[in-house]
């Protein structure tokens, strides 16, 4: 399977010190306009839900392109409606919960997400060793995570950016 990991801006809201875009030149990155020759695309920026058009917008190139799996990384839990809405137009969304007081906000979307048609979705949730949440709803694939230094691809990824 060929995946495309697709930085779609640097814009976001967390200052995370172990962040991976500081690893990466991310201008020296190759630019992706087509998206045919992959079987899954990973949209990840900075944080694509701070810019839901762009995302429609490249959502929507890709399935006009490809029959692309579509996964949305993001960490940004308090927009449940904005988050649900991308959702229902992707195969799934990766969340990450980096620190404990962005508990409360994963645990509102968690109600929000009791009414939204979920099914068929993946569902994967990251949490960082240190952070505790009470109760997980069982549609969640749960890693627990840490920072890794450098941040090594997955093996068969490619990294590539908008322009």
């Amino acid at each position: 399977m060929k995946k495309l990991r697709l930085i779609l801006f640097e814009d976001c809201h967390k200052k995370c010190e172990g962040c991976c875009n500081k690893d990466w030149d991310l201008k020296s990155l190759p630019i992706y306009h087509n998206y045919k020759q992959f079987d899954m695309v990973l949209l990840t920026g900075g944080e694509p839900l701070l810019r839901p058009k762009l995302v429609r917008t490249v959502i929507d190139k890709i399935y006009k392109e490809s029959k692309a799996i579509i996964i949305i990384y993001t960490a940004l839990a308090h927009l449940p409606y904005t988050f649900c809405a991308l959702l229902e137009l992707v195969d799934g969304i990766t969340l990450t919960v980096h620190e404990q007081q962005d508990v409360p906000d994963f645990e509102r979307l968690c109600k929000k997400l009791t009414n939204s048609n979920i099914m068929g979705k993946t569902m994967r949730l990251n949490i960082f060793d240190d952070i505790v949440i009470p109760t997980i709803p069982e549609y969640w694939r749960v890693k627990r995570i840490k920072w890794i230094k450098n941040c090594p691809l997955p093996d068969g990824e490619i990294l590539g950016r908008l322009e």
